[in-house]
């Protein structure tokens, strides 16, 4: 019965995953990601991210829409951002 208890108070030690190959190098302030390429694959997707941005707002034509045609862009804009920022997250230099 006692060596029940002593087991279920050790705590695990959780490592935290570091990729093998980052993309990106962390910034200084106390976040866990950063967006500034190092390799190939990290340029890659900074330009891939701004391509399909540019590419939404001349196909919604942004600056002559009305807001419908900017609230488009802008739910496209908001979803590439947030995927750009969890894979930023994923593969980033610790």
């Amino acid at each position: 019965m006692g060596r029940k208890l002593l087991t279920a108070k050790r705590k695990r030690k959780v490592k935290k995953v570091v990729p093998k190959n980052p993309w990106f190098r962390k910034r200084d302030i106390d976040t866990n990601w950063g967006f500034i390429p190092i390799n190939w694959q990290g340029w890659i997707s900074l330009i891939l991210l701004i391509g399909i941005n540019v590419f939404a707002a001349n196909y919604f034509n942004v600056r002559n829409a009305p807001f419908e045609g900017v609230s488009k862009f802008l739910v496209v804009f908001l979803l590439s951002m947030t995927v750009f920022v969890l894979v930023a997250e994923q593969r980033t230099k610790e």
